[in-house]
């Protein structure tokens, strides 16, 4: 049941507190080794292999090795993880070995659903950001490399990087909603513990629930405006 008084701005106010809370369980470390399982690679050159991806050298390389369109990273994530960040580090010594267009897939290693397709800017040479804010763990990530500038056959990568956080890091629990915690959110002032507690957990449950239907209630982009209010 709704506590007493309680409004639409409240449950708005509670998600932010949620936000920010779990905002400040991450730290902005690279979390690439303690979260990642293995990595596989489609194809690599003698001396640029997948181990490269990792090893923090700005000099080592990971070079495929194949045909042009069917370069892949595929990233196994440890159980529990999920990534907030996800970023290609680039080679910009060679424009044709530059990734262009990019597709990120995620889910189980036999249904693997496409997350994300990221066109990088020809001014890119550094680390570019090609995944973002995930909700729920993703046991395979795979980068799919499309297409490379200037024609160019073979994709090279200086590494990858992520930011991630274990989902248990995001258990609720009813000492969170202490008063020193509540002082920038003056609609949860006052409000008791427990009753606060319940209600995040009744947010976390519907935000999971919506996350896991959102693929199917989105309508895609060629069908009409009057579906997409219905569905709405």
């Amino acid at each position: 049941s709704v506590p007493p008084g309680w409004t639409y701005e409240h449950d708005m106010e509670l998600g932010r507190f949620l936000y920010d809370h779990s905002e400040k369980k991450l730290q902005c470390v690279d979390c690439t080794k303690e979260h990642i399982n293995s990595i596989e690679v489609s194809s690599q050159m003698e001396d640029c292999v997948a181990a490269h991806l990792t090893d923090n050298l700005t000099y080592t390389f990971w070079e495929s090795s194949g045909p042009p369109g069917q370069h892949w990273v595929r990233l196994n994530m440890k159980k529990g993880a999920i990534v907030k960040r996800l970023w290609l580090m680039l080679d910009g010594q060679s424009n044709s070995h530059v990734p262009r267009r990019v597709a990120v897939y995620g889910g189980t290693p036999s249904r693997l659903q496409h997350l994300r397709t990221v066109l990088i800017n020809e001014n890119s040479y550094q680390n570019v950001c090609i995944l973002r804010d995930m909700k729920t763990h993703m046991p395979v990530l795979e980068i799919r490399f499309l297409e490379c500038r200037d024609q160019g056959y073979n994709v090279r990568l200086q590494g990858i990087k992520i930011m991630s956080f274990w989902e248990w890091d995001l258990i609720l629990n009813a000492d969170m909603f202490q008063p020193a915690q509540l002082v920038r959110y003056p609609l949860l002032e006052g409000g008791d513990a427990n009753m606060l507690y319940r209600r995040a957990v009744l947010i976390q449950r519907f935000v999971q629930l919506l996350e896991s239907v959102l693929c199917y209630l989105i309508p895609l982009s060629e069908d009409s405006i009057g579906t997409f209010n219905a569905l709405r």
